[in-house]
């Protein structure tokens, strides 16, 4: 009889990570069986869903009220299948209001568990990185400062590397992708990321919208590019022809490769533009309640991954009340019409992405949770 795994993924971004992961499980070792809770890429990559996450993505306690019955249902449901399937070993990835409520239960039944992509207890909540230590077996760390935070914690922490290095590359030519897209060689490209949750693009869309107009105003000739996120429902979005070519989300990398500058919601997008060398702007709002508990307990004075990267300023962020068409669209116009400043900052990008290490993340994760079966 196979070995037996259990990956849990809350959100859009862990079932990314999750299916890739799953995939290169199942290639060195076919005999696997995986199940669990996910999205449409893990069932893609062979995950024998037990839970469907497509129609409700968790985000974090705090925005999800609503939700919270049908999460306690699923922690229940998990548990179960735990139980029933006695797996040798389960993969929690991100998620970490979510899956931090499944590791007591895991580690009571003895059964070994590697936590891919652990919370950001260098950001906050750093009394995390000790629960984790006591409840894991193991944690794949994806930053090297964020190892450390958990070598400290007395973690048995393995730093893999981020895995987009893996699958951060365009898969078309840059002429290509100007085909593709309909753009204008001559003409100057702007992408638009407004993010991968519902809510996130709620706020964020109209906002990016009304930017995008305003900087057409100034530069009439400027073309903007959208791709869609595989979580975000082409009907949810407004009609934004003529101003806006819309594309899929898989096309992300092509799109970066092409675009002069993108104003980018600030989370994973962000570093993904950063490897891509892709000049960006960052933006993010949520509900105030949110903002002002988080700024009490972040301890950090910066949002975007590629300046946490860099331990300084090289991207422009606007937050919560900066995050408005006006600022946004007057700091594009100036590194529109400033090509030094674009250099500076790809310079800049160039060292967040020599930090990041060395490709081969997944591999090395898919190894170390074969340990735990082998």
């Amino acid at each position: 009889m196979g070995a037996k795994i259990i990956m849990v993924a809350g959100e859009a971004s862990g079932d990314v990570h999750c299916a890739r992961l799953a995939a290169k499980i199942r290639e060195l070792c076919p005999s696997v069986t995986i199940r669990g809770m996910g999205g449409s890429l893990m069932a893609q990559a062979g995950v024998q869903l037990e839970y469907d996450i497509s129609d409700s993505a968790v985000m974090g306690f705090t925005e999800v009220v609503g939700k919270i019955p049908l999460l306690l249902s699923r922690l229940r449901g998990l548990k179960r299948l735990i139980d029933s399937q006695k797996p040798d070993v389960v993969v929690l990835v991100d998620s970490p209001d979510f899956n931090m409520r499944l590791l007591p239960f895991i580690y009571s039944r003895r059964i070994p568990v590697v936590y891919y992509i652990p919370p950001k207890a260098w950001a906050w909540r750093r009394n995390r990185a000790g629960k984790l230590a006591k409840y894991t077996s193991a944690i794949a760390s994806i930053f090297p400062f964020e190892a450390e935070v958990y070598r400290e914690a007395g973690a048995n922490v393995h730093y893999v590397g981020h895995p987009l290095l893996d699958f951060a590359s365009p898969s078309l030519s840059k002429d290509e992708a100007y085909e593709k897209f309909r753009l204008d060689t001559t003409r100057p490209v702007m992408g638009l990321m407004p993010g991968s949750r519902r809510k996130e693009v709620e706020n964020l869309l109209p906002v990016m919208l009304e930017s995008a107009r305003l900087i057409k105003a100034e530069i009439p000739d400027c073309q903007f590019i959208l791709p869609v996120a595989h979580t975000i429902p082409r009907d949810m979005l407004p009609d934004l022809s003529p101003l806006v070519e819309i594309t899929d989300g898989t096309e992300a990398y092509n799109v970066m490769s092409v675009c002069d500058l993108m104003i980018v919601a600030s989370g994973t997008a962000t570093l993904e533009a950063a490897y891509m060398l892709t000049p960006m702007i960052v933006i993010y709002k949520v509900g105030i309640v949110f903002w002002v508990v988080g700024n009490i307990l972040v301890r950090l004075k910066t949002s975007a991954l590629p300046n946490i990267v860099a331990r300084k300023m090289i991207v422009p962020e606007l937050l919560q009340r900066e995050a408005e068409p006006r600022a946004i669209s007057q700091t594009a116009l100036r590194m529109m019409r400033n090509p030094r400043e674009l250099e500076a900052q790809k310079t800049e990008l160039q060292k967040v992405r020599e930090r990041l290490g060395q490709p081969g993340a997944v591999e090395r994760t898919a190894e170390l949770v074969l340990q735990f079966i082998r």
